[in-house]
């Protein structure tokens, strides 16, 4: 009696142990979800959107040579939140608290583009940083995120997903045929309600 209670206890401690990696699994996904729809969600916003179209569009053709410094004030605070916003993003990624795989997917091609064009302002705002602790670290986590969607392509990322179709997969048209064999007279026959 007393190995079939240690049996028994054994199996309702595994059970209990299963049971808690799994709730910690599912409240660690429904975190992450919550944060990514946020973060999804405030890359939209007008103050973001203008910012990519500055980055897109304009900081190209300025001498960014003096970093931040080079920027008029409206510019640079929208240079500020973009560059801000990706490195908390890349924060979130490099750390494991949201899947690289939606950010990718989604945001992927905007962080690789913003990144290009930013990047020598980045480096010469860390330049002019040289002083300080740790220059080096003033977008850090943006550039992380960066070469970690190098690797991960957006495509790669999105075609990847479990539920992702291609428009060719699905709008391929599946062949009709005209007429139907008729097995006794070998002629064909017409198809039915056509």
């Amino acid at each position: 009696m007393t190995a079939a209670a240690l049996v028994v206890s054994l199996v309702a401690l595994a059970l209990s142990g299963w049971s808690s990696v799994r709730q910690l699994g599912l409240a660690r996904h429904a975190n992450s979800l919550s944060t990514l729809v946020e973060l999804f969600k405030e890359h939209r916003t007008d103050q973001l959107a203008a910012a990519r179209h500055f980055v897109y569009a304009r900081l190209p053709s300025i001498d960014v040579s003096q970093g931040l410094a080079a920027l008029a004030e409206d510019d640079r605070q929208l240079v500020r939140a973009l560059g801000w916003y990706y490195d908390n993003l890349g924060v979130l990624v490099a750390h494991g608290v949201v899947p690289i795989d939606p950010v990718a997917g989604y945001l992927g091609g905007s962080v690789l583009e913003c990144w290009e064009r930013m990047e020598p302002l980045v480096q010469a705002e860390r330049a002019r940083r040289a002083g300080m602790s740790d220059p080096t670290r003033w977008q850090e986590y943006f550039e992380n995120l960066y070469l970690l969607l190098r690797k991960r392509a957006p495509a790669k990322a999105r075609s990847s997903a479990p539920l992702w179709q291609k428009k060719a997969d699905v709008l391929t048209p599946t062949p009709k045929p005209s007429a139907i064999s008729n097995p006794t007279s070998g002629a064909a026959e017409p198809e039915r309600g056509a």
